[in-house]
């Protein structure tokens, strides 16, 4: 008998099932989409593996979750840099402190950042919004140069609206030259023929979970599906406001649509994976080129034209009216489906902007959880 119901097939929630059926516990996942993976999943074009939601980065602190990963899928030791157009010329993103030497209004711009080089960014962070945060880390140049058009095409909104809780994740200068974006330990893009599938196919290896796709789960018809799966345990990974049929409101996020153009007649056509595009007069944000983190040896690449403003949900809008209309739902499911048997985990359902390691260790720290009350009910029957 399958003792949990999974809605949601993202990394999440194969990160979860993989978990459960470790400890014997078998599961079944329902995915709305044809195949599960979610945003990670890779694909081919015209033979050249690439990712068609955008560019993602394995990186961690986290070892166990870095060992997981692992053992479903070798990852090589790609290591992520970012280029930039600004200033009339391609940069690195972060600013390195050569490019500063390189750019226009240079002296001005060395002469800000050290009145601001003491700065504690992250204290910041919990007290301003974005367009504060940044003007206190860097000055106005670097900003009206690099952050704000990018952030507010990005986003659809002034940059002063938005948080500056995530900023320093995402946005920091450099005072040496190392070019790459991230420093953990813990860094690489998989090496298989299939890129991130492999990694969700490496999860979803295990006779105790089962997946069915198609799948267009509700709480109207979630009694149905846990009959049909014999499900004691419900977890959902799905964007709740949908799930309960918006009854409280939507949620707010920001989509992003990626349009990607196979070209044969060159190996790669820019200088990193990814080339940020902060201009007005470009109507992309960005440019993506997965073969730089494959290292697949092919005829041809795949470019990756990333816009914003889709019907889709990428980043979750980080505003106080949103953070609690999604409360709101988690609290009325828990009271709908019980909460003995009710848990959320990942992005969509606890509506949070977290990369790849963050998912899968809440699907780590999720699985307790839920290991915890499966054995609870045996112990009650």
């Amino acid at each position: 008998m399958s003792h949990v119901l999974i809605v949601g097939g993202g990394l999440t929630a194969c990160t979860l099932a993989h978990r459960l059926a470790q400890e014997g516990v078998s599961s079944v996942l329902l995915e709305r989409e044809d195949v599960p993976g979610g945003l990670i999943r890779s694909e081919h074009m015209g033979g050249v593996l690439y990712e068609p939601h955008g560019s993602h980065i394995f990186h961690t602190e986290d070892e166990e979750v870095w060992r997981l990963a692992n053992r479903m899928t070798p990852f090589n030791d790609y290591r992520h840099r970012v280029d930039i157009l600004a200033d009339g010329q391609v940069l690195n993103w972060p600013i390195l402190l050569s490019d500063i030497e390189r750019q226009s209004r240079g002296e001005e711009i060395m002469a800000q950042l050290e009145e601001r080089k003491d700065v504690d960014a992250t204290a910041r962070a919990q007290a301003a919004n974005f367009e504060d945060w940044c003007l206190e880390l860097m000055g106005p140049i670097l900003y009206e140069r690099f952050i704000r058009p990018y952030t507010e095409k990005q986003w659809g909104r002034p940059a002063r609206e938005l948080s500056a809780q995530w900023a320093p994740r995402r946005v920091s200068v450099r005072w040496d030259n190392d070019p790459y974006l991230f420093p953990d330990p813990y860094q690489g893009w998989p090496s298989g023929p299939n890129g991130y599938t492999d990694l969700i196919d490496g999860l979803l290896d295990n006779e105790l979970i089962e997946l069915r796709t198609g799948v267009d789960v509700t709480l109207e018809n979630l009694d149905d599906h846990v009959r049909e799966a014999g499900a004691a345990i419900v977890v959902l990974t799905c964007p709740l406001d949908v799930f309960a049929g918006a009854r409280f409101g939507t949620l707010e996020w920001r989509g992003i649509l990626v349009r990607n153009v196979h070209i044969p007649h060159v190996d790669y056509a820019q200088g990193a994976m990814v080339v940020n595009y902060p201009g007005l007069e470009f109507p992309f944000i960005r440019v993506h080129e997965t073969k730089h983190a494959s290292g697949q040896q092919c005829a041809g690449t795949v470019l990756g034209f990333e816009f914003t403003n889709a019907p889709t949900r990428y980043y979750p809008i980080e505003l106080p009216h949103n953070r609690e209309l999604n409360t709101r739902y988690q609290d009325f499911l828990r009271e709908q489906i019980g909460s003995e048997r009710t848990f959320f985990a990942g992005r969509l359902a606890n509506y949070l902007y977290i990369d790849m390691d963050d998912c899968m260790r809440q699907a780590l720290d999720a699985s307790d959880d839920v290991l915890a009350a499966v054995r609870a009910q045996a112990a009650n029957t």
